[in-house]
């Protein structure tokens, strides 16, 4: 797994971009779950109002921002520093996508279907085959320099 580390960066871009689209969807789950609407007095009702909206709909807004702003911040870095941008730009959609397809099965509890299990399985499959460099390619490209 040491082979994973040169792309760490392009790891985190991902994360985030997983995080901010969890933290967009997450206001019109929290809105359907009524954890305010229980019966309050007059005046507390007011405030109740005041707390959803900041709890569900403020507070999961800036964390979104906060995510996506980091995954520009690493995908940026990643592209400095790699040789190659499509490389890098697949590698953390790849990760976007599977992060995406956890927490939405986890999470907010989506359907796992018979597709989406294959498909997140050939997406890790062609990351292990995009990221594992054979030990003779090495050796190769030394010959070549």
């Amino acid at each position: 797994m040491f082979f994973l580390r040169k792309y760490r960066l392009c790891f985190l871009a991902g994360f985030y971009a997983a995080g901010g689209s969890f933290f967009g969807k997450m206001p019109s789950i929290l809105t359907k779950q009524n954890i305010f609407r229980i019966r309050l007095p007059v005046v507390r009702e007011i405030y109740s109002c005041y707390c959803e909206f900041g709890l569900f709909h403020c507070v999961p807004f800036l964390l979104m921002i906060l995510c996506n702003l980091l995954n520009w911040r690493y995908f940026i870095k990643a592209l400095q520093i790699s040789e190659q941008t499509l490389f890098t730009t697949v590698l953390t959609t790849a990760t976007n996508y599977v992060v995406s397809f956890i927490l939405g099965a986890f999470i907010y509890r989506e359907p796992i279907t018979f597709l989406s299990i294959l498909g997140a399985s050939l997406i890790l499959i062609g990351l292990l085959f995009l990221c594992h460099e054979p030990k003779n390619f090495n050796d190769n490209k030394a010959k070549i320099k």
